[in-house]
């Protein structure tokens, strides 16, 4: 039996309320709030875009980026995405003739193209990019409004899923730098929506664009493997609990009737799948047939002399020689997995927020972070008492799991670094925003479930206390809050940024 979409706020037989509450729901849960959120989320995005400095950004590695785009902007343009050969000159950039993350820089080369024929300056070509990916992360967004949605998540529950992944310190900040994460969360967002319509009752086709969204998030970003295979064995397993294997039967005779009432979408489906699987072999089955990794080492390819001039690889070539000389001295100090955990969970939760590193690296106020993290423990304990009734759902129970099991992959590789290194490379809340949004939607329904079934005096009085905690988060944790009062030197900001702000706002003096 296929399940069918009930909201989780419906009751058979009440009449919907006219009251307050009611009414907040109705403006939340229209188009125009989401419109609203999305416009103010593109402002921002530009308003950062041109307010960091080149590059002080939340991407440390910009400036490869925008060069591996400029790299590729310099090319005839019939030269096409790959690459060939790469001069000993060039590896400061890193290895790019067989990267796997080389498509993201190639489609960024066309608006460089563009940005470079208007004539524009180096950091005006920055922004332009940056603007760009502003413009690709807000499309994420959209992607993330069809998945709660298609959920069976309340309207309004949401749109604030959405306002708190759109304004998390990290996602906007991200969102406004030339770096790949952006738009791979885009496309690993629109393969969560389609997984979710799989979920509830999709057939051969559904899966087909499970698999043509699964290659464009991996094409983009190999790393987000962990989420999509997570992703797509959920979604199958969920299924399959539903229906059983009812939705593979007579495959052939299916896929032809349906080529037939559409032949349009069906067409669509099969070049753009058959692009990207093209894509996918030639870059990930190649690396894997002939170097044995998906994204082979420099010294793959080149020598390691040569290699020493990616910092990249010259940070972890010296951190390994390092640990072995440590392990043979036997100075290598025990691995505490206690206080690699706590120290796991503040950096990142401090990092998805608020500050972005050592390059420049900033303290939030203790009591700030203190009240977000007794909120967050907070609703989750009481999320956890409805878990039963919220993971009925199977769209909401493939949230749950693919959030849960992608934040497990996360640790376990950076235990894995801790181990083999002893260093916390890649300890960054940025590595968590694919799952920020489906774990935050699983809370919300939580919490919203909790207070459905307190007494009404109750339910009204903790409504309140609910929304003023969700008011009082919201003005200290966004990214506007979070930036300027720590964000106090020159170099966070660009020179346009030092003429237009305010003294007060950037605390630097004219």
């Amino acid at each position: 039996m296929t399940m069918t979409r009930v909201p989780l706020h419906a009751r058979p037989g009440r009449r919907a309320g006219t009251g307050v509450a009611a009414r907040l729901d109705r403006v939340l849960s229209s188009r125009a709030a989401f419109v609203v959120v999305l416009v103010v989320f593109v402002l921002m995005g530009f308003g950062f875009a041109a307010v960091f400095h080149v590059h002080a950004t939340a991407a440390p590695d910009e400036r490869g980026h925008v060069w591996n785009i400029l790299l590729y902007a310099e090319r005839p343009l019939g030269a096409g995405p790959f690459l060939d050969r790469m001069d000993t000159s060039q590896l400061w950039m890193g290895e790019l003739v067989r990267s796997p993350l080389y498509l993201y820089h190639y489609l960024m080369s066309f608006p460089a193209r563009v940005a470079l024929g208007l004539g524009l300056g180096y950091e005006q070509v920055v922004v332009v990019l940056r603007a760009v990916d502003v413009l690709w992360t807000a499309l994420g967004l959209v992607a993330l409004r069809s998945l709660f949605r298609g959920a069976g998540v309340p309207t309004s529950i949401g749109l604030l899923a959405v306002v708190a992944t759109a304004f998390t310190g990290r996602f906007a900040w991200q969102a406004a730098t030339v770096s790949y994460d952006g738009p791979a969360m885009a496309a690993l967002f629109v393969f969560a929506a389609v997984a979710v319509r799989f979920v509830r009752g999709g057939r051969l086709r559904t899966l087909g664009w499970l698999v043509v969204a699964a290659l464009a998030a991996l094409l983009l970003k190999y790393s987000q493997a962990p989420f999509v295979l997570a992703g797509g064995f959920f979604a199958v397993l969920l299924r399959y609990r539903a229906d059983g294997w009812t939705w593979l039967r007579q495959p052939v005779a299916r896929t032809v009737r349906g080529a037939r009432e559409r032949p349009w979408a069906t067409a669509t489906l099969v070049v753009v799948g058959g692009v990207l699987a093209a894509l996918a072999v030639e870059r990930f089955g190649v690396n894997l047939l002939q170097f044995h990794a998906v994204n082979p080492s420099c010294t793959a390819l080149h020598t390691r002399a040569d290699c020493m001039d990616y910092a990249i690889f010259r940070r972890n070539y010296a951190a390994t020689r390092a640990h072995e000389l440590a392990e043979v001295a036997g100075t290598l100090p025990p691995f505490d997995p206690v206080a690699f955990l706590g120290s796991w969970v503040a950096t990142y939760f401090k990092s998805l927020f608020f500050f972005w590193g050592a390059s420049l690296p900033w303290q939030p106020e203790p009591a700030v972070v203190l009240a977000g993290a007794v909120a967050v423990l907070v609703a989750a304990v009481v999320a956890a008492t409805q878990l039963r009734r919220v993971l009925a759902n199977p769209a909401l129970a493939w949230c749950a799991a693919v959030a849960g099991t992608y934040v497990f992959a996360v640790l376990c590789f950076n235990a894995a670094t801790m181990v083999n290194l002893g260093q916390t490379y890649a300890f960054s809340g940025r590595y968590l925003l694919p799952a920020m949004p489906l774990a935050v939607a699983v809370v919300l329904v939580g919490v919203h479930s909790w207070l459905r079934r307190l007494p009404r005096r109750a339910r009204v009085v903790l409504t309140v206390v609910v929304g003023v905690v969700l008011a009082a988060l919201f003005v200290l944790y966004n990214p506007v809050s979070a930036f300027f009062p720590s964000a106090r030197s020159a170099a966070w900001y660009s020179g346009w940024a030092l003429e237009v702000l305010p003294h007060w706002l950037t605390g630097v003096d004219p």
